[in-house]
């Protein structure tokens, strides 16, 4: 501690004593000065605890050197502590991204941007990007919407990001308003035709493949095309379907044991760390609540509903395996159909029996809206 400096103050005291102690002592002192009464100076605190015996009155003002900031790290540390988490917490959330602007009135492009945004994590509540970051999603933006997309610009204001960006505009030819026709979308057996504009080509029991002409927007007079209208009608039609379906004598269900856990954690940019409730299991169907999510705070409460199931066996006979693969087979045709439509007759084709399940195939006739529209070519006006 010799080396150590120290600013010492004897108040009440002649300067020349002073002096004089301090040559008699064979100290060596610096930066001697009065001031209000006081003679302060330094010296090292070695000297300064031997002139604590001659003067009653002197004082130590200040630790200086290391020797001063360790000490007064050690008075002020919880000062100091509070404002280097303070500092850090400020750096945290200066760089997290609190709010994004999209500057369009299409709200479809504003949708769309916010979409690719969200992919490379620009997005509330998570980290700023770099420079070169921002600069790799603007291109990859740009390069995959060439056609609505002129020019962006992605701008970081404090914890925002603005998005300015200029629509493309496309001058469009001018073109004639199409006409449809009215055409087989499958292969089918016609059983209902109605014809309400243009010129009839099939007719009811008539087959018919994809893509053929039922009702075409010609006006044909004489064997000659003289007008030109959208077909409009209506088509309904025999098609013709093949199921396949399985059914094992085992299966595997889960029931709900009526067990309940709550998991309530932290999410901090991602990560999930534990408050209370942790359940790990894969047999749990789970909903997700976020209970504190400000726009402040770079964490969010989330709470989860774990609600716990088992798996059952269960077996079924043979019988009951071909019932229930009538139903699925059944099932899987209904799903096609609206509420017009319906199945007209069905054939059981072949059934496979094994140890472990059943297969079989069944031929199915259905009542179905057959036709749809399509566009003839249109003539390009310049």
């Amino acid at each position: 501690m010799n080396n150590k400096l120290v600013l010492v103050s004897i108040t009440d005291e002649e300067y020349l004593n002073i002096i004089k102690v301090l040559l008699r002592l064979d100290i060596y002192y610096s930066e001697l000065n009065i001031k209000d009464n006081k003679v302060y100076f330094k010296v090292n605190y070695e000297d300064y605890k031997n002139l604590k015996k001659y003067f009653t009155n002197i004082k130590l003002e200040k630790r200086l050197g290391l020797d001063g900031i360790i000490s007064f790290i050690k008075k002020h540390y919880i000062i100091l502590i509070s404002f280097i988490i303070t500092y850090g917490i400020l750096l945290l959330l200066s760089n997290v991204i609190f709010d994004i602007e999209i500057v369009t009135n299409n709200n479809e492009l504003k949708r769309i941007i916010n979409l690719y945004l969200e992919e490379n994590g620009i997005e509330k509540n998570k980290f700023m990007k770099s420079y070169d970051e921002l600069e790799i999603i603007k291109k990859k933006i740009l390069e995959e919407n060439k056609d609505t997309i002129e020019w962006l610009e992605i701008e970081r204001v404090g914890t925002k990001y603005i998005v300015n960006l200029t629509e493309r505009v496309i001058n469009e030819e001018k073109i004639e308003t199409s006409k449809r026709d009215l055409v087989a979308k499958k292969d089918a057996l016609i059983l209902y035709l109605i014809n309400k504009n243009g010129t009839s080509i099939k007719e009811v029991n008539e087959l018919v493949k994809k893509g053929d002409i039922i009702i075409t927007g010609d006006i044909i007079k004489n064997e000659e095309v003289v007008d030109r209208v959208d077909a409009k009608g209506e088509v309904y039609g025999e098609v013709w379907y093949t199921v396949n379906t399985t059914v094992p004598y085992k299966h595997i269900d889960y029931v709900k044991t009526g067990e309940i856990v709550n998991h309530i954690y932290l999410d901090i940019f991602g990560k999930k760390f534990t408050l209370m409730g942790k359940y790990d299991t894969k047999n749990e169907i789970v909903t997700t609540k976020v209970l504190l999510d400000k726009p402040y705070l770079f964490f969010k409460v989330v709470k989860e509903e774990k609600e716990l199931y088992e798996y059952v066996t269960h077996t079924v006979t043979y019988e009951e395996a071909y019932e229930e693969a009538l139903k699925r087979s059944e099932r899987v045709i209904n799903e096609k159909l609206s509420s017009d439509e319906y199945i007209i007759d069905k054939k059981v084709l072949k059934i496979n029996k094994y140890s472990s399940k059943i297969e079989i195939e069944i031929f199915y006739k259905v009542y179905e809206n057959i036709g749809e529209y399509r566009e003839v070519t249109p003539e390009v006006v310049n």
